[in-house]
């Protein structure tokens, strides 16, 4: 129990990193198209590293902090700790290394574009797992995004000097994503809905549901019928009514 309850909280986590991510996508791409570039590539070229460097150091110390107080070093194949460490790590290098690391900020940007198209993938294939006609277009959708972020990251094409094509981008990558996570949420609750009905069905044509009606209709009440007395006049005992014709 405690265990489901566990995989819960990260499936929660994970739903929540993916939500921020592509809405972070989505915002980045209109303030391109809306806002004054160079206001906008001036911020996310001072404060994005070091903004990136504390989240992951945040991450490696809730691994950390999780890894005791849920006691996972009780399992071998936990690892927790250990992403941790590395996490953190992470973090301080982006943030020593702010001035170095911000020149592959766009690089970056790809690579997490090309992480929302593998979240897509594993959407469609759960979509397709629990037979649902959606997971075609998650497929298509992870596919694309995949491809576009493998072609802005080989090409010369710098993602924040207002170029038309790398705000579509973004914009698209964002909007992909979270229709993509609102398909599999309609899923799941259309799978939720089909599971308990059939449920429903086949406790109904069970041979214990019926075998428990049958035991509940011992106890009703039998039917009742009204019998008429007969009240017609009888001979009495010794009369000689019985030989008269």
């Amino acid at each position: 129990m405690a265990q489901n309850i566990q995989e819960i909280k990260e499936s929660k986590a994970g739903l929540a990193a993916n939500i921020i991510g592509a809405i972070a996508f989505l915002a980045l791409g209109i303030c391109l198209v809306t806002l004054d570039v160079s206001f906008i590539a001036r911020i996310i070229y001072s404060f994005s590293i070091l903004a990136i460097g504390i989240l992951f150091i945040c991450f490696g110390m809730y691994y950390m902090i999780k890894y005791f107080f849920n006691h996972e070093y009780v399992r071998i194949t936990s690892y927790g700790f250990t992403m941790g460490v590395i996490l953190v790590i992470i973090g301080a290098t982006f943030i020593i290394n702010a001035g170095t690391v911000s020149a592959f900020i766009d690089a970056l940007v790809c690579l997490i574009g090309i992480v929302f198209g593998a979240v897509m993938l594993q959407q469609s294939f759960a979509l397709f797992h629990i037979q649902r006609g959606s997971w075609f277009i998650s497929l298509l959708l992870g596919i694309a995004t995949i491809a576009a972020s493998i072609y802005i990251l080989l090409t010369p094409i710098k993602i924040f000097d207002g170029a038309i094509l790398s705000s579509i981008y973004l914009i698209v990558v964002g909007g992909f994503s979270l229709f993509s996570l609102l398909l599999m949420v309609i899923g799941l609750n259309d799978h939720k809905k089909d599971s308990d009905r059939i449920f429903k069905r086949n406790m109904e044509e069970s041979p214990f549901a019926s075998k428990q009606r049958v035991d509940e209709s011992i106890f009703e009440d039998e039917p009742s019928f009204d019998v008429k007395e007969d009240t017609g006049t009888q001979p009495k005992e010794g009369s000689d009514d019985l030989f008269e014709e």
